[in-house]
């Protein structure tokens, strides 16, 4: 699933790595699971939160490079909870979009079409809010910066498993976490950690085929703790099961 979460407060107004400040939105893939929300109480306003929810089906029709935040943001991983590299504020005219779809009279098939077109909409004026992030603008590396973000990849190779978080990694190099983060995909055409799967996916074929190693061997040597987690990963970058190449 890609979701989109909008909300007007709740969260504290310093954010901590996971959550969201007050009147502020996130774009993120995630799996479709069951989970909590947690409002802070207080006793001076209500609470407002807004959640919108895209099948990948419906989300790819909206892909344009016409958009840096459209051309960078397929590649991120699907995730357990919010990273907040697509966040921005909310905006007066999302208020106004989402106080459309709630309040609606439209019933049956031409509420149904109006929510589409309002949902659209509202990801639209969240897509120029993305737009305008310095991190999505264009950046310039210097051969250090280059020198680095190639020793990240030398690292990945060799640690595939365990590669370390994105801050691990740029305290191991010398970089600043987010041109580690940008660069990387400037650079490689990848995300840091879509590399990592990449990496781990070719060798995780190669003890197939190769060394004969169970399924859940080859997820427990390149990284993974639950073997369906490797098994949902392989087909997605295959599109077939690893047991496929036991036959």
């Amino acid at each position: 699933m890609s979701h989109i979460r909008l909300t007007d407060s709740g969260f504290p107004k310093r954010p901590k790595a996971g959550t969201l400040a007050e009147n502020q939105f996130v774009v993120y893939r995630e799996p479709a699971h069951a989970y909590e929300l947690h409002l802070a109480a207080t006793s001076s306003r209500p609470r407002l939160f807004f959640e919108l929810s895209l099948s990948e089906g419906f989300f790819t029709r909206l892909l344009t490079n016409e958009s840096p935040f459209l051309t960078n943001f397929p590649v991120q991983p699907k995730l357990p909870s919010p990273d907040l590299t697509f966040s921005a504020r909310v905006v007066p005219a999302m208020h106004t979009l989402i106080t459309q779809m709630q309040q609606t009279t439209y019933q049956g098939h031409l509420r149904e079409l109006y929510l589409e077109a309002k949902a659209i909409e509202l990801f639209l004026v969240q897509v120029q809010q993305l737009d305008g992030l310095p991190a999505l603008r264009p950046i310039t590396l210097s051969a250090r910066d280059i020198d680095c973000l190639y020793e990240v990849k030398n690292q990945i190779d060799a640690h595939y498993e365990q590669p370390g978080s994105l801050l691990d990694l740029a305290r191991q190099v010398g970089i600043n976490q987010q041109k580690l983060k940008h660069g990387f995909k400037v650079l490689f055409n990848t995300t840091v950690f879509g590399y990592v799967t990449e990496v781990r996916m070719e060798e995780a074929k190669r003890l197939l085929l190769d060394e004969r190693l169970l399924v859940n061997e080859v997820a427990d040597r390149i990284g993974y703790k639950h073997p369906q987690h490797f098994t949902a990963a392989f087909k997605r970058r295959y599109g077939y099961l690893p047991k496929a190449l036991k036959s």
